[in-house]
């Protein structure tokens, strides 16, 4: 009896421990066509979007990608706790805050808003611009790949790189901590009151302007 009721309870125990990772799984969610995240809504795993617009008010725990048409908007109520990908022909808008790294590879731009924060790095690789508004915040790097422009009002924690023809905006209002270099045919505008901390550099055929 003894044997059977420890057979029977180590059974049960197997039961529970295996029913809790199963129950802990994230949950990945995927879409066609636009799709919000409501204020208060969670979701566990990653979120991707083919040819729609992703509002995002409430919580995304995995990745955001946005596939084909469409943008990506996180709104102020919004949070996104792993990366933001957009790869089609919109932008992405940072009004919350996302703790990955934002990626625009199409011909969209990105761009944070006044109390809008990217925790990672910030990365254009098409023909679209990057804007940091002034009360803005990104923790990490600003890299443009292509043809846009980096306009900075607000705060860059870590280097802006502009690699192709566009121009460097660093407006009076400007806070960088790291390196400043523009790589190709642009030129680096930088205004009076701008606070860079780092280097401020023009490596390619464009020039160094003060204003």
């Amino acid at each position: 009896m003894k044997i059977s009721r420890t057979l029977a309870i180590a059974a049960t125990s197997g039961l529970l421990l295996t029913a809790v990772p199963l129950a802990a799984h994230a949950q990945d969610v995927s879409r066609t066509g636009s799709y919000t995240v409501a204020r208060g809504q969670t979701i566990s795993g990653d979120l991707t979007v083919r040819n729609g617009t992703v509002r995002i008010y409430g919580t995304v725990e995995g990745d955001v990608r946005q596939i084909g048409k469409g943008s990506v908007v996180v709104h102020r109520s919004g949070e996104v706790d792993g990366n933001v990908t957009e790869s089609g022909t919109g932008g992405v808008s940072i009004y919350g805050e996302v703790d990955g790294n934002v990626t625009e590879s199409g011909k969209g731009s990105v761009r944070v808003y006044r109390h809008g924060s990217v925790d990672g790095n910030v990365s254009e690789r098409s023909k679209g611009d990057v804007r940091v508004d002034r009360g803005g915040e990104v923790d990490g790097n600003v890299t443009e790949r292509h043809a846009g422009r980096v306009i900075v009002r607000g705060s860059v924690d870590g280097n802006v790189d502009e690699h192709g023809s566009g121009h460097v905006y660093l407006h009076s209002t400007a806070e960088v901590d790291g390196d400043v270099t523009e790589r190709k045919a642009g030129n680096v505008y930088r205004y009076r009151t701008a606070d860079i901390d780092g280097s401020v550099r023009e490596t390619g055929k464009g020039r160094l302007v003060r204003r």
